[in-house]
């Protein structure tokens, strides 16, 4: 067998050729965009299996220094913490909190049932865990990011399945969010009571903040800004595990948790100034180039050959999850959100980042409201809840249960 050893410069250009490929993909299967699956996964996965059918007839071996992926995981993870705006969330409307709520039981639920199916078709109990919110809600960036917790505690194949199950979660969201909702309006004959489309549009510019001409200047103020919050960060995730220590033995959470809450902590503070510390549109650009470049170098790092003994039972298991969170989103959130139009619209938003990104969710409630009406107020509560708060409450959640179970 050839062996091919890529150094850490070479291993990024491996990374970002694969996420031009991935958009190549996109742009010549269509059906790849309708999916929202990103360009880093599309392109990453499909180098992976090429390395894995290499490896498997003995004819070249890749090792890629991927080091700097948890470099950009921690990056990415302090930028989820500039989106925690808890006066937004307070100044929004009580229906958003209570959303909030659901989607939070949703996450233990997707748990519970991943370990305890997983128990049942042979599939170790932290490696099951991946198969629930690490993958559903949290999607590809979460599930990269908790994966090498667990295969610390020698499970190796923990990447591997835990990205497989995110990408096999935005398919199963992507093609499931949009019937479910149209389901609801059709078997109950709901309808938009805003039927003015400059309504939604209006809405969705408060919710997607405004398109705005970005200076160099701006976007490296809040790279500065990431990088500082990253240092004091680290400092905060050691006093929190040294405090645990005294609490639950064993227990730790990851370097990325104290940057995280740190830059929650700015923007609160950005929040209540007349001058906003906190650019969003700036830190974005850092944020989508951190996930893209943490997504593809874990992408081209998955050791796929690792998860073939346990296929099949993954297979169920996850399907036994887009059974429970569809049956979940129509029997829990369709009825406490209201049994209107605007929760039917919510659910179908929930099924999106139930099962995949809030990139899902969007897509999955405007196929409802292009057909039937407008919901401001269902893509303010989802957006709000799926692309700002849940992944901050899911990897506290998560990693609650990964002490449980280890």
């Amino acid at each position: 067998m050839i062996t091919i050893q890529l150094n850490l410069i070479q291993t990024m250009g491996v990374a970002v050729l694969t996420i031009l490929f991935g958009r190549w993909l996109g742009r010549k299967f269509p059906i790849l965009e309708a999916y929202s699956l990103p360009a880093a996964i599309t392109g990453g996965l499909f180098f992976a299996v090429i390395n894995m059918f290499l490896r498997l007839f003995n004819l070249v071996n890749f090792e890629l220094d991927t080091s700097l992926s948890s470099f950009f995981m921690v990056i990415y993870f302090t930028t989820i913490g500039f989106d925690a705006s808890f006066q937004a969330l307070l100044k929004s409307k009580n229906i958003v909190i209570k959303f909030l709520l659901i989607s939070v039981i949703a996450i233990i639920v997707q748990n519970i049932l991943a370990v305890s199916l997983g128990s049942l078709v042979g599939i170790e109990p932290l490696i099951a865990l991946l198969l629930g919110s690490p993958s559903m809600v949290g999607g590809p960036g979460t599930a990269a990011a908790v994966s090498p917790t667990i295969a610390d505690l020698g499970l190796s194949s923990a990447t591997s399945v835990g990205v497989i199950a995110a990408t096999m979660g935005i398919i199963m969201g992507s093609v499931s969010g949009g019937p479910i909702g149209s389901s609801l309006v059709q078997r109950y004959q709901l309808s938009s009571t805003d039927l003015d489309a400059s309504a939604q549009r209006v809405e969705k510019i408060k919710i997607h903040e405004e398109v705005d001409y970005l200076t160099t200047d701006r976007v490296a103020k809040m790279i500065y800004l990431t990088f500082i919050c990253m240092f004091l960060g680290t400092y905060l995730t050691e006093l929190i595990n040294w405090g645990l220590g005294f609490i639950a033995s064993g227990m730790s959470f990851p370097v990325y948790i104290g940057p995280m809450i740190i830059a929650s902590i700015v923007r609160n503070i950005s929040d209540n100034r007349e001058h906003a510390i906190v650019d969003k549109p700036a830190i974005n650009v850092g944020s989508t180039l951190a996930l893209n470049l943490f997504l593809s170098l874990t992408m081209v790092s998955l050791e796929l050959w690792t998860v073939l003994e346990i296929a099949l039972p993954m297979l169920l298991v996850l399907l036994a999850e887009m059974v429970l969170t569809l049956l979940f989103a129509w029997f829990i959130v369709y009825r406490l959100m209201g049994k209107n139009y605007d929760a039917a619209v919510m659910t179908a938003g929930f099924a999106g980042f139930g099962m995949g990104s809030s990139s899902n969710a969007m897509a999955c409630m405007t196929s409802i409201t292009d057909e039937y009406g407008p919901s401001p107020l269902a893509f303010l509560a989802v957006s709000i809840v799926g692309a700002l708060f849940i992944d901050f409450f899911n990897i506290f959640i998560i990693f609650a249960f990964i002490h449980v179970l280890s």
